[in-house]
C-alpha cells in the first residue's frame, strides 16, 4: 500500500479520560467558582471560620498567646458577615409578598409574617449595627439595635421552625399516601425517592433554624441562663454553618 493510502491515525477518537483526570478536578472547581461567586457561600464559610474560632477559645485549648489572635479574628470575621448582609432583607421582603400572594389559611399567613417579617428586620438592622461598628455611626447605636434585632431574629425563627415543621409533617403525609397507591412497602419508587430527599433537606433545615434559634436565645438572655455556654453556642452554631453550606453547595 502507498504511503498516501495509509488510514488517518488522529481520525481515531481520544481515550476516555481516566476518573482522576484534571477534567474531573475541573469540574469540582467550576462548582467551587459557582459556590463562592454566590454572597450566601462566601458567607457560609466566614461563618464556619468564626464558630471554629469561636470553639477554640470556649474549650480553653489555644495557647495563651494564640487566644487574643483568635478573639481579634473571631470579631474580624463577624463584622465582615454583616457587610455581606447588605440588602439581604430586600429577599424577605420578596418572600413576604409572595406569600401574601399565595392561597394559604390565616395560620399560615401568621406565619409567615412571623418569619420573614422578623428575618427582615434583623437583617435590616445589622445594616446599622454594622455602620455602627465600622465607626460611622454612633457607637451606642450598635447596642440598641442588636437588641432590637434579637427579638426581631427570634421571632422570625419562630415562625419559620412552625412552617417548616407543618412542611415536614405534610411531606411524610405524602410519602405515606403514595406508597399506599404505589403499593410499595420500601418505598423504592422514584417519585417517594425524591420526595425523602426533599424530606431530608427540609429537616437539616429545621435542625438549622433549632441551632441558630438557640444562639439567638442566647443573645436575648445577654448570655446568660441555663442554654448559653459558650461551648454550647459554638457548637450550634457550626451546626448550622456546616448544614447551610451542604445546601447552598448541593443548590449552586
Amino acid at each position: 500500500m502507498d504511503a498516501t493510502e495509509k488510514p488517518s491515525q488522529s481520525s481515531a477518537p481520544p481515550p476516555p479520560p481516566p476518573p482522576n483526570s484534571d477534567s474531573h478536578r475541573r469540574d469540582f472547581l467550576l462548582h467551587l467558582e459557582a459556590y463562592l461567586a454566590r454572597r450566601d457561600g462566601v458567607d457560609k464559610l466566614l461563618k464556619i471560620s468564626r464558630y471554629a474560632a469561636k470553639i477554640a477559645l470556649a474549650s480553653s485549648l489555644p495557647p495563651k498567646t494564640l487566644a487574643p489572635r483568635l478573639k481579634s479574628f473571631e470579631s474580624s470575621v463577624g463584622l465582615s458577615r454583616k457587610a455581606f448582609r447588605l440588602g439581604k432583607f430586600i429577599q424577605d421582603v420578596n418572600a413576604l409578598r409572595a406569600s401574601a400572594g399565595r392561597p394559604s389559611s390565616a395560620v399560615d399567613l401568621i406565619l409567615s409574617a412571623a418569619a420573614y417579617g422578623g428575618e427582615g428586620v434583623y437583617y435590616f438592622l445589622e445594616q446599622l449595627v454594622w455602620l455602627s461598628k465600622s465607626g460611622l455611626l454612633s457607637s451606642s447605636l450598635a447596642r440598641k439595635c442588636e437588641k432590637i434585632s434579637a427579638w426581631a431574629e427570634l421571632i422570625g425563627y419562630a415562625g419559620s421552625i412552625s412552617l417548616k415543621v407543618k412542611e415536614v409533617r405534610k411531606i411524610r403525609s405524602i410519602i405515606e399516601g403514595r406508597k399506599k397507591i404505589t403499593g410499595s412497602k420500601d418505598g423504592n419508587d422514584v417519585e417517594i425517592r425524591k420526595l425523602r430527599d426533599k424530606l431530608l433537606l427540609k429537616q437539616l433545615s429545621l435542625v438549622q433554624d433549632l441551632s441558630d434559634g438557640l444562639m439567638v436565645l442566647g443573645d436575648v438572655w445577654d448570655g446568660k441562663g441555663l442554654l448559653t455556654d459558650p461551648l454550647l453556642m459554638a457548637t450550634a452554631g457550626m451546626l448550622s454553618a456546616l448544614i447551610s453550606t451542604h445546601k447552598n453547595w448541593i443548590s449552586c
